[in-house]
């Protein structure tokens, strides 16, 4: 017999806040609105419902939010270097950590090369229309 300890519900929650970091703040510099509705559909940075791999113990929660937190982590970097040309350690970094969220039922299809270009419609501050909130529902 095996004994693990389960996930915590702030870990839960940290993970979540980290993909909706991907859906806000990074997705939209590289892919267009309608792009970014697909992949929700499509169940990106989403467990895989037909592979339970990540079982929300302790040790898998750690292994996705450091996964998440590294590839976020080389993406700023990218960003602020503002560098086209990748370095092969950032690479094989990303690969490695695309490689293990994906050993973990998390459905993330995309590679180093799809974050190279920016998108030019990203619109004001990167943010796609639909993240905008309302303030009133009357035209003035």
């Amino acid at each position: 017999m095996k004994v693990v300890s389960s996930s915590t519900e702030e870990q839960e929650q940290e993970i979540a806040n980290l993909v909706g970091r991907f859906y806000e703040s990074v997705f939209p510099n590289y892919f267009t609105e309608d792009e970014i509705l697909h992949f929700k559909e499509l169940g990106v940075l989403q467990p895989n419902k037909s592979t339970f791999t990540y079982t929300g113990t302790l040790r898998d929660a750690y292994q996705v939010m450091t996964c998440l937190q590294v590839l976020l982590t080389i993406m700023d970097k990218r960003e602020k270097l503002n560098s086209k040309a990748p370095e092969s350690n950032s690479v094989e970094l990303f690969m490695r950590n695309v490689t293990l969220l994906n050993e973990y039922g998390i459905f993330f299809p995309f590679g180093y090369d799809h974050f190279i270009e920016m998108n030019e419609q990203s619109g004001v501050g990167g943010l796609p229309m639909y993240n905008v909130q309302v303030a009133n529902s009357y035209l003035v």
